[in-house]
């Protein structure tokens, strides 16, 4: 049986789960197949566009593991019976189906291949220098260091000294800090991975998150002097409104609306923290509200 294009091959075979091995691997094209269906993919690089294939982790379970010397792009389809495709590696173009020459050769198990599937470390927890590709290395470096951060503070300020403090930026210099901060959230403020994870919620704060919040403070009028918003959870609904669609945000909705999950929200220290580590907002408490102003 011959498909030629994996589209196609998706919709004779409708599979439950894909299992893919690709190298090299594009982000654009794990994001857009994980949103169709449930994806594993082991790769050996280079990974081009790796912060989308942490989107696709963060938004829609995507499975994502990196094992060296693999040089073959091959895709188990399982559904009511599973099929083994061989085709291009796994990109953008692929997933469109632009790129043709897959076709099924086998619907019976493949020996030695299974288990490499098995096989490989998650790339969220690898540095750019190993998954090679593109230019985006320093961004996923940063953050997937945030993302691995677990600090404690009781107050945006002491977090905000901890995150510092922890090594992540290599420097301690808050301006520099700031400016790496805000060009990443510039630069990657239509992917929705996660940065930093709220543990009051479990919630991960995305990259949109901060380049939104930040314009949403820009253009607030809660103060006489405008460029202000009292409130974290007003801060948020208004950015979010902004933001990209994702599962995550769709999350931060819900958690919004629901009354005590709202007041961990807001009294959450880390929201405001990772806010000010932009170098673009200040935060002060008036009457127990954080009003959020624009540096």
């Amino acid at each position: 049986m011959l498909c030629t294009s994996l589209p196609e091959c998706l919709e004779t075979l409708k599979p439950r789960h894909i299992l893919a091995i690709s190298s090299p691997l594009g982000g654009l094209g794990v994001l857009n197949l994980a949103r169709q269906t449930k994806l594993s993919v082991l790769t050996s690089g280079p990974v081009f566009n790796k912060i989308a294939v942490l989107e696709a982790v963060d938004n829609y379970g995507a499975e994502v593991k990196y094992a060296p010397r693999l040089h073959t792009s091959i895709y188990k389809l399982v559904g009511e019976k599973e099929c083994w495709v061989a085709g291009p590696p796994l990109v953008r173009s692929v997933v469109a189906g632009n790129s043709t020459s897959l076709s099924v050769y086998t619907c019976t198990k493949v020996e030695g291949v299974e288990k490499l599937l098995t096989n490989g470390k998650p790339i969220e927890t690898l540095s750019s220098k190993i998954l090679g590709g593109g230019g985006d290395g320093n961004d996923f470096d940063l953050v997937v260091q945030l993302r691995s951060l677990q600090v404690k503070g009781e107050d945006e300020e002491e977090v905000a000294d901890r995150v510092i403090r922890s090594g992540v930026f290599g420097i301690d210099d808050l301006d520099t800090i700031s400016q790496q901060l805000w060009r990443l959230a510039s630069r990657r403020r239509n992917r929705s991975a996660v940065l930093f994870r709220e543990p009051h919620t479990g919630l991960g704060i995305t990259i949109p998150m901060v380049y939104y919040g930040v314009k949403v403070v820009a253009g607030g009028q809660d103060c006489p002097q405008g460029r202000c918003i009292k409130t974290t959870a007003k801060l948020l609904e208004r950015a979010l409104r902004l933001a990209p669609p994702a599962k995550i945000h769709e999350e931060w909705r819900a958690a919004l609306k629901e009354p005590q999950t709202r007041r961990r929200i807001e009294d959450s220290p880390y929201i405001p923290a990772i806010l000010m580590l932009t170098g673009k907002i200040d935060v002060r408490h008036e009457m127990g509200i954080r009003i959020y102003t624009l540096r």
